[in-house]
């Protein structure tokens, strides 16, 4: 995701923060997505680690430069010398260093300090992938639980009309009084599951809070799918993924592989800075120092010096050897941090790429089972009010239907959340914005 697209998407969650706090508009994922990288706690956190990491590059390249620093004081001084002699004595002093060659250890830090931040921009962007997931997915699971609502009405519906024409039936001497019993139980249990279906969309629609990073209030209103599950189904295009393409995919583009690419480069300047530590250290110091009294003759004194100084630490206790051997290991780690990273992600592709394919299998069967169901539904209440069948058989056939229905519902929208995933592990899933 390139600046210029981030920017874009902050002028719009701008925006769109107003438009909703004054209308309390309609959220769609978009405007979900677009809120979440403005105020997510996650994004917040990993950019104020990327600035931490590019300030380390400026105080890195700042051994370059000379190090200055003044002194100035004022005593009094008691100086017994050919008589008590006391005075103010004041003094300024003025000390400058400057750094000549190291043998590539302050070059070492920078590029360090400069790989270091390119991971943490990685990071970041990382962090912004897993967060848009993460508000996708979210986003699906409250549609899937308004859909359920929805059966569930629908449920209470039936059983209504079943309790309605029980009674019916009870009042011709056509049937009995358990059948008016019986939906009235049918009927208050589809009552409790419709309160259960609300309360479920109340309990992910709080889930969003900690992902948007910000609390909307009574003003967050989703945007729902307002039209029939089957339709919804019947309405999808499906699309064909190649396995290999998409792990090459995956490969390129998910911004682990950056980071970790730019760790192994980190861990090689760090060895490198361990190394430069066996060599010297050549550097220059002047100074000045200015002393003035008027009484004490010895006190009056003005200097300035230059010195080219090489300082070699040829032995340091061992902790030399030990930084380098730290670096080894640091280096090695990275290395194969990423080997295990190219594993995970194959294996992250893969596992999606298998839940798309089974998902979409399951929606062909689950719109079939609905049809079914419909069917065998509407063949049991003719037979109950034909006298063919018991209300146990009409009641059953009322339950494999929700149960199709509600099961479509399940299915699909996991169908949404995985490709969500898959583009999720391909590193595209911003692209989707």
């Amino acid at each position: 995701m390139n600046n210029r697209l981030l920017k874009k998407l902050s002028i719009i969650a701008s925006f769109s923060l107003v438009v909703s706090s004054s209308f309390a508009k309609d959220l769609n994922l978009e405007d979900l997505i677009i809120i979440a990288l403005k105020n997510n706690t996650n994004i917040e956190l990993s950019k104020e680690q990327s600035n931490i990491k590019k300030e380390q590059i400026n105080k890195a390249t700042s051994t370059y430069l000379p190090n200055l620093s003044l002194n100035a004081s004022t005593a009094r001084k008691d100086i017994e010398q050919q008589g008590n002699k006391i005075d103010d004595v004041n003094s300024v002093a003025v000390n400058a260093n400057q750094l000549i060659y190291d043998f590539g250890k302050t070059t070492s830090n920078i590029d360090s300090s400069k790989y270091s931040y390119d991971e943490s921009k990685s990071d970041v962007k990382a962090t912004i992938s897993k967060t848009i997931f993460q508000v996708t997915s979210t986003y699906y699971d409250i549609l899937n639980k308004y859909q359920q609502i929805e059966v569930a009405k629908e449920s209470v519906k039936l059983d209504e009309l079943q309790l309605n024409q029980a009674n019916e039936y009870f009042k011709a001497g056509v049937r009995t009084k358990i059948d008016v019993t019986n939906a009235k139980l049918r009927l208050s249990n589809s009552k409790l599951k419709l309160i259960q279906a609300k309360y479920n969309l109340k309990t992910t629609e709080t889930k969003l809070v900690s992902l948007l990073g910000k609390d909307l209030g009574s003003s967050i209103n989703i945007k729902f799918h307002n039209k029939d599950i089957t339709t919804l189904v019947r309405n999808t295009e499906y699309k064909n993924y190649s396995l290999e393409k998409l792990i090459t995919l995956g490969l390129e583009k998910r911004d682990e592989i950056k980071k970790y690419k730019a760790k192994i480069q980190t861990a090689k300047e760090q060895k490198n800075v361990a190394s430069a530590d066996y060599l010297p250290r050549i550097d220059v110091d002047a100074s000045y120092t200015n002393s003035q009294s008027d009484k004490i003759a010895t006190q009056d004194i003005e200097q300035s010096s230059v010195a080219l100084n090489l300082k070699w630490n040829f032995f340091t206790g061992l902790s030399t050897v030990a930084d380098n051997k730290i670096a080894l290991s640091n280096l090695s780690s990275a290395k194969k941090q990423l080997q295990q990273q190219i594993l995970d992600i194959k294996q992250e592709v893969t596992s999606a790429y298998l839940n798309v394919k089974e998902s979409i299998d399951s929606l062909n069967i689950g719109l079939l089972n609905v049809k079914l169901a419909t069917e065998n539904l509407s063949l049991a209440d003719e037979r109950y009010k034909a006298g063919l069948n018991d209300l146990i058989e009409l009641n059953d056939a009322k339950l494999e239907y929700t149960q199709a229905k509600s099961s479509l519902v399940n299915i699909y929208y996991a169908y949404l959340t995985n490709l969500a995933n898959l583009n999720y592990t391909i590193g595209t899933i911003h692209e989707k914005i």
